[in-house]
This record gives structure tokens, C-alpha cells and sequence, in this order.
């Protein structure tokens, strides 16, 4: 009698296990589909080492790496690759004129007279590594959706109906996401409401920052101890390189969702617009970086202003700042 509980057991095994693993298979991949029946157009993206996402698009024809950056307003080009744009003309300030991109390439998408900045932009008196930059005008402007975790650039031509963002939230949650209202700034800046040990912080969701960051005049109000690193840190333009301490929060919230515990780099964000009295976004305390952003594989969803986070307990795949 026993024997035969032992076999049926099995037999019921060997039948649950191909559709258990059929299951997490159509879990994997559920997502994109969504994406895919909602007319969303999907472009992969890939991470660098400082934790930023990019791709390599085409400028009018040329090839041209490409940054993807919520925390950056208006999409820029470097003065190089501006100077081979036919339909370049002045335009904005002295310090930043501005073009219009006859044709720009996004894997297999293609956009036409898309405006765009002209800076240079150097790291620490070096050129960066990048061409063009995807900003906040453009990501609101084509309904952009960022998948952190996986990599993913989704863009539509037009705004999803009520029933279709509707069917995706329901879909989110169904699958184990939360959703946080962002808040939108100006001059264009996205923000998130934060709890760092119980206190408000509200930060910048800046996908082109390499980790998380608070302003070092919030370390007594907040609760974190600053300590040293060997970790430094560059700005576009002026920011030079500097040192950055490290703070460890006991507990860090996005929204009323509590999320995974953080080590925040501790530095002066005035440089930066942030923080300080007189600035246009003082009342911006913190940056929320890459490091938080792929933990919490987080959807960046630009149109509707919602990011969605999901705890994943292997999903830290960047490095924090080191003691």
C-alpha cells in the first residue's frame, strides 16, 4: 500500500514539475509579451560598468552610443557629433544651441525632428563615452517605460487608453509590483517620495547615476553616520571629481513601499542643482541611482509617472560604495 502512495506521488511529481517550470518560463518572459499586446516597441539596452543604460542608435546615419537618463531634462548631443548634423542651427543659449535631428535610430525605431541640445560633455575634462543623450523631454515624449532590472526600453507612438494602462497596472500587480507616485519638476526633473529611517527624502529618479545618493546637510536629520570610501565621483561640465562617504540606512522606503535596506554615498549635491537654499530643485534631498533601481527591479513608467518596484533578493548585480 505504501509502495503504491510512492509511485502515485511520483507520477503526480513528474507531472507538476514540467508545468511548474513552464510556469516560471511564461513568468520570465510574461512581461515583454504585455509590452508586445499593448503596441509598445522594445529596445534592449545595455549596462556599463558605472551602471548606466545605453545602446548604440544611429544620428542621421552615423552611429553614435546612446545614454538612456531620466535624471538628464532635455536630450543633449555632444558638440562633436553636432558639428556633422546637416541640419544643425543655432538656437536656445550661447552656451547651449540647440538642433534638430533629422533621423534618429533606436534599434529597429526610427524618429524623425527630434530637438535636441548641444553641450560638451566631458567627465572630469574628458570627453564621456557617450554621444547623445536620451532626457526626460524625450522618454515623457514617447511614453517611455524603463525596465531596470532586464534592460528594456519600451516606447510608444501614442499614449496607451485608460484600458490599456489599466490592463498593465492590473497586470503589475498581479505579479508582484507596487507602484509609487512620482512627482514631475522644473526645469524637467523627475522625483519619488522616500522614507530613509522614517524621515521624508524626496530624490531624483536618476537613471544615469551610479548609486544612490543623499545631500551630506540631511546626514543628523536622517539619522546616518558618514564614512570615508575610497569611491569617487564625477559630474558632467564643471563638477569635478570628489570623494564620497557612505551612510547605512536601517530602513529605506519608496512611497509607503518598504524596500531593500541601502547604503547611500554621502556628498554635497549642489553642484549637481539639488539641495541647497536658492537652487531651483532645493527641496530634492537625494538621488535615486542604478544600484537601488536594478535591487528593486524597478519600471520606470515616464508618461504616467509611476515606478513600480518588485524586491529581487539576487538583483543587486552593482557595487556600492566600499569602505
Amino acid at each position: 500500500m505504501k509502495t503504491g502512495k510512492l509511485i502515485n506521488a511520483l507520477l503526480t511529481l513528474c507531472l507538476i514539475f514540467p508545468w511548474t517550470l513552464n510556469a516560471q518560463r511564461t513568468a520570465r518572459i510574461s512581461l515583454h509579451e504585455q509590452f508586445a499586446r499593448l503596441g509598445y516597441d522594445q529596445i534592449e539596452l545595455q549596462r556599463t560598468a558605472e551602471n548606466h543604460l545605453y545602446l548604440v542608435g544611429k544620428l542621421n546615419g552615423r552611429r553614435r552610443s546612446v545614454l538612456v537618463d531620466t535624471g538628464w531634462s532635455f536630450t543633449t548631443i555632444s558638440t562633436n557629433a553636432a558639428r556633422r548634423l546637416p541640419s544643425s542651427r543655432g538656437g536656445g543659449t550661447n552656451e547651449s544651441p540647440y538642433v534638430l535631428i533629422e533621423e534618429l535610430g533606436l534599434g529597429r525605431n526610427s524618429f524623425s525632428n527630434q530637438p535636441a541640445r548641444v553641450e560638451r560633455m566631458v567627465f572630469d575634462g574628458q570627453a564621456t563615452p557617450f554621444e547623445v543623450v536620451l532626457g526626460c523631454d524625450f522618454l515623457r515624449g514617447h511614453f517611455a517605460v524603463i525596465d531596470c532590472l532586464n534592460r528594456r526600453l519600451y516606447l510608444r507612438r501614442c499614449a496607451p487608453t485608460e484600458q490599456e494602462q489599466s490592463r498593465f497596472e492590473g497586470f503589475l500587480r498581479e505579479n508582484g509590483f507596487k507602484d509609487v507616485a512620482l512627482d514631475l519638476k522644473n526645469p524637467l526633473a523627475i522625483t519619488c517620495p522616500a522614507r530613509v529611517n522614517g524621515q521624508p527624502v524626496e530624490m531624483l529618479v536618476d537613471t544615469g547615476a551610479v548609486w544612490s545618493s543623499l545631500d551630506v546637510r540631511q546626514l543628523d536629520r536622517l539619522g546616518l553616520r558618514a564614512l570615508p570610501t575610497l569611491a569617487k565621483i564625477s559630474g558632467v561640465g564643471k563638477t569635478s571629481t570628489r570623494g564620497v562617504a557612505v551612510g547605512e540606512a536601517k530602513s529605506f522606503a519608496l512611497g509607503d513601499v518598504p524596500v531593500k535596506d541601502a547604503n547611500f554615498a554621502l556628498m554635497d549635491l549642489s553642484d549637481w542643482g539639488l539641495a541647497a537654499p536658492g537652487k531651483e530643485l532645493s527641496g530634492v534631498q537625494g538621488i535615486l541611482g542604478g544600484t537601488e533601481l536594478v535591487a528593486n527591479g524597478a519600471l520606470i513608467d515616464c508618461h504616467r509617472l509611476k515606478l513600480w518596484v518588485k524586491q529581487y533578493d539576487a538583483a543587486r548585480i552593482v557595487t556600492q560604495p566600499t569602505r
